[in-house]
């Protein structure tokens, strides 16, 4: 991408100028509002809906590799480590996820980026490109436990008050959340109709990766995704990637660029949930999670 799209991109993204668009409110106990988009009568964030009426018809190219799940699941750190795959190169992008993110990305700057591209979004399958069963796509899905989700997701809520404006505490929002009235919906719903999409397309190449596999071992486990992409990395190659894509390392060269990412890390931690949740809310989580029996995303890891 040339400097000049990217700057444009910028400038676009600056949503403090213009406002982000919300079509849809929804309110917790205490008539708190948290400010969201309608699409489909499914909720998403309140980023309007061209990038969205865009997506479906989004030509794709033999190379792209698509990046999705839930918000919070890692979605960010797996997109560093996934682009220094890709590229065979130890360094974060210069880009950023959000110029890739299909939800916000007009088609023009999507078609501006250098291949192979790590496109990605959290919608649902069915709202995604259609020629991504055509041209088999490949997808990575990440995937973390539901209670550390919610935590990260809260204060992802409460850090961009400029497009939310939700400001309750954590017990008030855990009611929506728990309800599916956040962006992108019910977070067990949401794994349960992609385990039904893997069941139903198995010749469809899909990886699952989870956010705690990737806290533990992150070598291990850009050696599963390269071998998933069919690309060969040196075991050097290995080690630096996984050197440059270390959380605390990332977070600091988002602070220090103007991406729009820089406002959505916070701990990337396992078990922070333990200081959140009580013990209710905690068992509340573990009896939604039996929904989930059957599939790939059963059995949760909630400490290291």
């Amino acid at each position: 991408m040339s400097k000049e799209m990217y700057l444009a991109a910028l400038k676009l993204f600056d949503r403090e100028t213009y406002g982000f668009p919300s079509n849809k409110s929804v309110y917790d106990v205490e008539g708190r509002e948290l400010k969201l988009w309608s699409y489909d009568d499914k909720l998403v964030p309140p980023f309007g809906d061209r990038g969205l009426k865009q997506m479906r018809d989004l030509e794709l190219r033999d190379d792209d590799i698509l990046l999705c799940g839930y918000p919070k699941t890692g979605c960010h750190w797996t997109w560093e480590v996934l682009s220094m795959i890709s590229r065979r190169e130890a360094q974060l992008s210069t880009e950023g996820k959000d110029l890739a993110f299909l939800e916000i990305g007009p088609g023009q700057l999507m078609e501006g980026l250098p291949s192979p591209r790590v496109l990605n979004s959290h919608m649902w399958f069915n709202y995604l490109p259609k020629q991504i069963s055509a041209k088999k796509t490949k997808i990575i899905l990440t995937v973390r436990n539901p209670k550390d989700t919610a935590v990260s997701f809260y204060n992802h809520h409460m850090a961009i008050k400029t497009m939310y404006i939700y400001d309750g505490p954590f017990k008030d929002w855990f009611q929506l959340y728990m309800d599916g009235r956040v962006d992108y919906g019910d977070y067990f719903n949401y794994y349960k109709d992609w385990d039904h999409v893997i069941k139903s397309n198995p010749d469809h190449p899909l990886l699952v990766v989870r956010f705690e596999d990737m806290k533990k071992d992150l070598p291990k486990e850009i050696r599963k995704m390269a071998d998933f992409l069919q690309i060969t990395l040196d075991d050097q190659l290995v080690e630096d990637i996984a050197t440059a894509a270390g959380f605390d390392v990332m977070k600091q060269a988002y602070q220090n660029s103007n991406s729009v990412s820089k406002d959505l890390l916070r701990k990337g931690g396992v078990g922070d949930w333990k200081n959140w949740l009580t013990v209710a809310q905690s068992e509340r989580i573990d009896l939604s999670t039996n929904i989930l029996e059957g599939t790939p995303f059963q059995t949760p890891i909630y400490t290291l």
